[in-house]
């Protein structure tokens, strides 16, 4: 590109010797100059038209780079995402299974201990059997199917109640040999009773229920008892049989 302004010196030169020349010759020059004219300006057009179509491609190309660099990060936070899922998951499997494990041993220890509550049940005196029946018709009611919350509730209500019961006195109205007697439970451990016209006796807790012997000779004793509880008469000391036994 650098030979054309030369030339068209040149060939202005030789028109300028050449004023004198033919008409033809004169018309001849011109076109050919018009000529490289042209040329010139198609070159230049082209190479801005490259130009532009290069700025092009260049930011196309930095766009792709982007796009590249941004799919890469996305794949990466992608996978730190499924490791942190994973390990989430894998926790959460082996939390369920400790509470599955936890679930199967308390539905295993209410199936060990409820025949025993059971049975411990029958020997209970009425008035605490009174109040553990919601309890009671529970646990009989339980399978080893059924949730072991249900059956657990049920057994410690009643050792619950059981124990309360064993720390006070109470008093209860009861039918012995057909008479209605009035009735003192010191604890789970022995009970009194009379019906205040001679009749009297102990009561003893035993495997099938409690155990009712007649002594009427603590009649006495026992009204006393029950006097000084109802604060009818001063307190003083009361001579009642208990008898203590070791346990080995």
């Amino acid at each position: 590109m650098r030979l054309i302004p030369s030339m068209l010196l040149a060939l202005a030169a030789t028109l300028s010797a050449q004023e004198k020349a033919p008409d033809a010759e004169v018309a001849k020059l011109r076109e050919t100059i018009a000529k490289i004219v042209d040329m010139k300006a198609q070159a230049s057009a082209e190479k801005s038209d490259w130009e532009v179509r290069k700025a092009s491609m260049a930011d196309l190309l930095e766009l792709q780079r982007r796009e590249l660099e941004l799919l890469d990060e996305e794949l990466e936070k992608s996978g730190q995402s499924a490791e942190g899922y994973d390990a989430k998951k894998q926790e959460a499997e082996a939390e369920i299974a400790k509470l599955r494990d936890a679930r199967r041993a308390a539905v295993e220890a209410v199936s060990r201990t409820r025949p025993r509550v059971l049975a411990l049940v029958k020997a209970l005196p009425a008035p605490l059997f009174k109040e553990i029946e919601t309890e009671t018709y529970a646990l009989e009611a339980w399978a080893s199917g059924d949730e072991a919350r249900d059956g657990l509730q049920a057994i410690l209500g009643i050792l619950s109640k059981a124990e309360q019961f064993n720390r006070r006195i109470t008093r209860a109205k009861e039918v012995r040999k057909g008479q209605e007697v009035e009735v003192l439970y010191l604890g789970l451990a022995r009970a009194y009773y009379t019906d205040r016209n001679g009749n009297a006796g102990t009561g003893e807790p035993a495997a099938g229920g409690w155990t009712w012997t007649s002594r009427p000779e603590l009649a006495g004793e026992v009204i006393k008892a029950l006097d000084e509880l109802d604060r009818k008469r001063p307190p003083e000391l009361v001579r009642l049989p208990v008898q203590i036994l070791e346990v080995k």
